[in-house]
């Protein structure tokens, strides 16, 4: 049973670790395109490009820093 909920927590966190990569880099990019295409004002369209970059190095950050703790014990 250990094994299966240790494979259900690399499961997670290899998909919270592809989360954060399609924030930093499909976010920005893709995002502000779509929302374009819809007219959304230029300035939200600049922030949510910034919150999506944002949120994915917070989330990588998160990431990172949880596995130096599982490391060191």
């Amino acid at each position: 049973m250990i094994k299966l909920w240790n494979g259900k927590e690399k499961l997670l966190k290899a998909t919270l670790t592809l989360l954060a990569a399609l924030l930093m880099f499909i976010g920005p990019t893709y995002l502000l395109f779509i929302l374009q295409k819809l007219g959304v004002p230029h300035l939200l369209l600049l922030l949510s490009a910034l919150a999506s970059f944002t949120a994915g190095v917070i989330l990588t950050l998160y990431l990172t820093a949880e596995e130096k703790k599982t490391e060191r014990s």
